[in-house]
């Protein structure tokens, strides 16, 4: 057989990575017995064609690149202080000929006056007209207002935006008590950071001293806050604080732990328990900016006015990445958008969460806040430890030729507790992928001498090329900090091998692959990604060594070991083998469709 090769660039150090392209062989007229079929579906008579791998390994690897280091700035327009929600529901409101409609009203955090003051002087405006002095925190409330009043206050200096009282995002993690065995060392362990960060020396602590200050690597986390006095996070890390909550507070906290366990993803020294719940960055310092008053009521107002307090702020506490672990489905927001071109003309990376929908993700359930230009946001892999590399099926995803920048371990993290001073919690979701990349950023900063090219390593999963899913691919830790050194030398290996393929399949038809198990010793994850958005069924299907799925005429689906049957655009079988030898893997099209699939674990092609 002639070796093929993908013509594209894949990055393939973490995982030896076997490319794999179909030599078809047909045999008509093998029919399904009808109790080997799944009971809610049905196909007719089918086509049995065999897809031979080719073995042909290709060891590149591929960048993506941000630059920040702008000689040309992005031209922006003067931010409205009308968000879009609100102008939404203005154009409703005018079709109605509604005479009031309810407003939230947001000042702005150095107005010089507190909203009680405000609504004083602005009396004949608010007199009456108050629904909900607490509004979103400290510099919000709520009332109902006429199109006049609206316009009147956009006049005002002091106004920051105007939106509506449902304009919230939410946390996008998922706490998992069950789990409780591996800890935040897997993830940095298999991404190659751990090696990364032993290998070139950093940690995030730029200035070499024993204490934290705006010199070191300095990550903003926009969330529910943080808990200064849990051990991985204590010592003067959080070096700046700003609550748009509760505005008297002068002490960073968590009250609702979200935050605390993102920003000891990042961050965080493991000091209770050492060598085990270390973080990405652990030498890097903080900025803490707590946003949401509930893990459902983060409000868009309060992220835009934290993202220009950052940027006013950026010389004072030398802020280098945000971290936005936060957001919802929907179109892109100007407004938000606006702000992320602002802090990247300052220099300042922002990294976002994809998303998760926890019942599993379709096409375009995609974070709005993932759909800006100079964003980077990030998708949720599980890593090797949790049985992996295989894709989280709750991370969202885009449509079209929209979608996530990358993908990073987000799957079962273990980290900080907050409010238990020494005590760890685990929590799956892109909110935990997304300080993967922000403390990877950090160890960066420092490898490269503070350089604001960042060049991100990345291996290719999924559809060939960027796709809508993994975006551009899974992140390669330990050659990210390698090549940010500038160093020539060192390597990584989890000892994990990646074989992928790509085709497309007929309804009533099944492709079958041989994937030779070498080892017991790790998972077999087998990714099936279906590239069609118009809802096209595909089955996943696993038969153990010396099993023929086809006997005497018929398909046995009965006889496979492992299955993933469901209605969402992708299949995910991990399962620990009982016996090492060659597996044959089942693709069975309800609907004609194109795919993807990656096998990862200790194997290879037979």
């Amino acid at each position: 057989m002639n070796s093929k090769k993908f013509v594209k660039c894949l990055s393939l150090c973490i995982l030896s990575c076997l490319l794999v392209l179909p030599t078809t062989v047909s045999a008509d007229g093998v029919q399904i017995a009808p109790e080997h079929l799944p009971l809610t579906k049905s196909l007719a008579t089918l086509d049995v064609q065999v897809n031979l791998l080719d073995s042909e390994p290709d060891f590149t690897e591929s960048s993506l690149s941000l630059n920040l280091n702008r000689t040309q700035y992005n031209t922006l327009t003067a931010p409205s202080k009308m968000l879009d929600k609100l102008k939404e529901r203005l154009q409703v409101m005018t079709l109605h000929a509604q005479g009031k409609i309810d407003v939230s009203i947001m000042l702005n955090y150095d107005a010089g006056m507190t909203k009680e003051e405000f609504i004083e002087r602005e009396s004949e405006i608010f007199n009456g007209n108050i629904t909900d002095l607490n509004g979103f925190g400290g510099y919000s409330f709520f009332a109902t207002l006429t199109t006049d009043q609206i316009e009147q206050l956009l006049q005002l200096d002091e106004i920051a935006s105007l939106s509506t009282p449902d304009d919230v995002v939410s946390v996008y993690g998922e706490p998992d008590e069950q789990q409780s065995e591996i800890y935040l060392n897997g993830a940095t362990d298999m991404t190659g950071i751990k090696k990364g960060r032993s290998d070139y020396g950093v940690t995030g602590n730029r200035d070499g001293k024993a204490s934290y200050s705006k010199n070191d690597s300095v990550i903003a986390v926009i969330d529910t806050g943080i808990d200064s006095g849990h051990v991985d996070l204590s010592g003067g890390k959080i070096i700046g604080w700003k609550d748009f909550v509760n505005t008297s507070s002068t002490t960073a906290y968590d009250d609702l732990g979200h935050g605390t366990h993102v920003a000891s993803i990042a961050t965080g020294t493991g000091a209770g328990d050492p060598g085990i719940e270390t973080g990405v960055a652990p030498g890097a310092a903080l900025v803490g900016i707590k946003v949401c008053s509930s893990n459902t009521s983060c409000s868009t107002q309060n992220i835009l006015s934290a993202m220009d307090w950052i940027v006013a702020n950026k010389d004072t506490y030398g802020i280098d990445i945000i971290n936005i672990s936060l957001g919802s489905s929907g179109s892109a927001n100007t407004s938000f958008c606006n702000r992320v071109s602002t802090a990247a003309n300052n220099g300042i990376l922002t990294v976002v969460a994809a998303g998760n929908t926890p019942t599993g993700s379709d096409y375009g359930s995609l974070n709005h806040m993932a759909k800006c230009s100079d964003v980077l946001s990030v998708a949720n892999v599980a890593d090797p430890y949790e049985g992996g590399w295989y894709l989280n099926a709750s991370s969202n995803r885009g449509t079209g030729s929209e979608g996530p920048t990358l993908a990073a371990p987000g799957t079962s993290i273990r980290a900080a507790k907050a409010n238990s001073t020494s005590e760890y919690i685990t929590y799956t979701g892109t909110s935990m992928a997304t300080p993967m990349i922000t403390g990877l950023a950090a160890l960066m900063l420092q490898a490269s001498n503070g350089s604001l090219n960042y060049d991100f390593k990345i291996e290719d999963y999924g559809m060939s090329g960027y796709d809508k899913v993994y975006g551009n691919g899974l992140i390669l830790g330990h050659q990210t900090i390698k090549a940010a050194s500038g160093s020539s030398t060192g390597s990584f290996d989890n000892y994990r091998n990646h074989i992928r393929a790509q085709t497309n399949i007929a309804a009533n038809n099944i492709n079958l692959y041989n994937i030779k198990v070498n080892s017991t010793d790790a998972h077999f994850a087998n990714t099936l990604i279906i590239n069609d958005e118009n809802g096209a069924d595909l089955d996943l299907y696993i038969w153990k060594p010396g099993v023929e799925p086809i006997q005497n005429g018929q398909l046995r689906l009965d006889l496979a070991i492992q299955s993933s049957t469901g209605v969402l655009p992708q299949e995910t079988i991990s399962f620990k083998p009982t016996a090492t030898g060659n597996y044959t893997i089942g693709v069975l099209a309800y609907n004609s469709a194109t795919y993807a699939l990656d096998w990862a674990g200790q194997i290879s092609v037979p």
